[in-house]
């Protein structure tokens, strides 16, 4: 799905939203859920294109693999809580959208520490020379 589909469904799919939230609002959502959902199914089935292009890229470099699992994983988190605090904005739920995202920067955080870690030993061990 190219990008102009993409956005002739998600402005197709608002105005349906917006005409059957006063009168069905639980419809309203489902539609806005599935609509998203068929959108981002859509783009990750080009994830392969992404993952052939990085493991190029790690093959032809000196970087290490555990640098970038760690970017994949800080990468995913970013995606499935931005996809998840709008959909519970979308709810009208703003409390749980801002937790969400707390959850979700507490995640990246934990998720490179490794990568803290390893630079903090590089900058220790050239202020050592």
């Amino acid at each position: 799905m190219n990008v102009i589909t993409i956005c002739v469904l998600a402005v197709t799919t608002v105005i349906f939203v917006v005409t059957l939230r006063p009168k069905n609002g639980e419809i309203a959502l489902m539609l806005g859920i599935a609509c998203s959902v068929m959108m981002l199914l859509s783009v990750l089935s080009q994830a392969s294109a992404i993952f052939s292009t990085i493991s190029n890229i790690i093959a032809v470099s000196d970087i290490s693999t555990s640098y970038v699992v760690i970017l994949l994983k800080v990468i995913g988190i970013c995606l499935v809580t931005e996809f998840a605090v709008n959909t519970c904005n979308d709810a009208g739920s703003k409390a749980l959208a801002s937790n969400v995202s707390l959850a979700g920067k507490i995640l990246v955080t934990v998720t490179s520490l490794p990568l803290y870690a390893d630079i903090l030993n590089v900058v220790l061990s050239l202020l050592k020379r």
